[in-house]
């Protein structure tokens, strides 16, 4: 599983903010800091959520996971084709529709359940099991949504979270304004049913409906994408006009495996690292 352009270009733009925790994050991971320039960034779940692990500690943070978004002031057109969706929707009902659609093409294994309990809405977010540490990938996926609808100027009543603080006298509010109730079974934020409703004096249907469309086709390129090979030359995108800082040992890192496990995913399609790496710059220089 992997995380796309919305959620590592917040780390950019976290990183301009806090360039020295960034910095000593990113050194901590094994994360270089020029692949962050990368426009179609694509790396591991499990490296963008040992960022945040560290991030606790480097920024004295324990709430890091759910006030990033703030502290990297990402706005809706900020991340893309979601944003944009978002942004242009009729209302909140229509984007999180939309949301829980398409919300795969950038943050694989989280799922967006908006539910209605009758005058408020319950926006959760349920991470897959097989992902490592679920809480904090729901915390940051909240996060980023929280920080969308303040954005709006649109009032949250509270936010739900998994951890548990354990800092006593930590006060209960968030960056979003609205009290955290922690130690939760859920991970969620909830809105009232009017601003769920609240019509947007800027709704654009046939923009909509045209992202709409561009979102199916990434998702369908995404779908078809799943054999080594291809992981393979994903990541190499990453490393644009940076070539020599690949290694079959950099590539494994980030996806999870040992080299020896890579070299044989490799030999099953009948070739090598150094020959899927040729055909790379080869094709990419035709």
């Amino acid at each position: 599983m992997n995380i796309h352009s919305i959620a590592w270009r917040s780390i950019l733009r976290l990183q301009q903010i806090y360039p020295k925790e960034v910095g000593e994050i990113c050194k901590r991971i094994g994360l270089s800091e020029k692949i962050l320039l990368n426009q179609n960034l694509t790396l591991p779940i499990e490296m963008f959520l040992n960022f945040f692990i560290q991030a606790e500690s480097v920024f004295d943070d324990e709430l890091i996971s759910i006030n990033y978004s703030r502290m990297a002031q990402i706005r809706p057109n900020y991340a893309e084709l979601l944003g944009l969706i978002f942004v242009y929707s009729r209302h909140l009902k229509e984007s999180f529709k939309l949301l829980q659609s398409f919300i795969n093409i950038e943050l694989e294994g989280i799922n967006v359940l908006v539910t209605k309990h009758q005058d408020i809405i319950k926006i959760q977010f349920i991470a897959d099991p097989v992902i490592e540490y679920p809480s904090l990938y729901e915390n940051l996926c909240l996060s980023m949504l929280a920080a969308f609808i303040k954005s709006k100027r649109y009032a949250i009543k509270h936010i739900t979270t998994k951890i548990q603080s354990s800092n006593k006298s930590i006060n209960e509010k968030s960056v979003f304004n609205c009290p955290i109730n922690f130690n939760g079974t859920e991970t969620s934020i909830v809105i009232s049913h009017n601003t769920f409703m609240k019509k947007n004096s800027i709704a654009n249907s046939k923009l909509v409906a045209f992202l709409v469309s561009i979102a199916q086709k990434k998702l369908q390129q995404k779908q078809t994408r799943n054999n080594m090979i291809d992981k393979v030359e994903t990541l190499l995108c990453n490393y644009e006009n940076h070539y020599n800082n690949i290694s079959i040992q950099e590539i494994s890192n980030q996806l999870g495996i040992s080299v020896n496990t890579l070299r044989n995913h490799l030999s099953r399609d009948k070739t090598t690292f150094r020959q899927v790496f040729n055909n790379y710059k080869l094709n990419k220089s035709k």
